[in-house]
């Protein structure tokens, strides 16, 4: 494996995925929020490119599945339907209110999250 953070679908439907990671460039607060990356049944996505432990130690993500499945956390977030890369100052309407679950990387250079049921 080589520094990413990857999500592989190993649930039956199709998957959304979002990621926030620490961005010191993002004003008022410095976590930058992605997604959607859509991978299908069997499929994986990379959905970051680069040493995670360099970054921050704390990732955040969400995942919902096109038959209502989620993986959700207590950690709230507002993001859009649509694809997007943002800071905390930029909005959209329609948006979602979800619960992200926390990625303790732990000094690692690389993470596979694999979705299954």
């Amino acid at each position: 494996m080589s520094d990413v953070l990857k999500f592989l679908n190993g649930y039956s439907a199709k998957i959304n995925v979002m990621i926030e990671r620490l961005d010191n460039g993002c004003r008022p607060e410095p976590w930058r929020r992605t997604g959607w990356w859509v991978i299908e049944p069997g499929g994986s996505a990379v959905a970051y490119g680069g040493d995670l432990a360099d970054v921050n130690r704390y990732w955040y993500w969400f995942a919902f599945a096109t038959d209502g499945r989620k993986w959700s956390g207590p950690f709230p977030e507002n993001v859009p339907h649509s694809v997007f890369d943002w800071c905390p100052d930029v909005a959209s309407s329609p948006s979602m209110n979800i619960g992200m679950r926390e990625l303790d990387v732990n000094g690692a250079d690389d993470k596979v999250l694999r979705l299954v049921q």
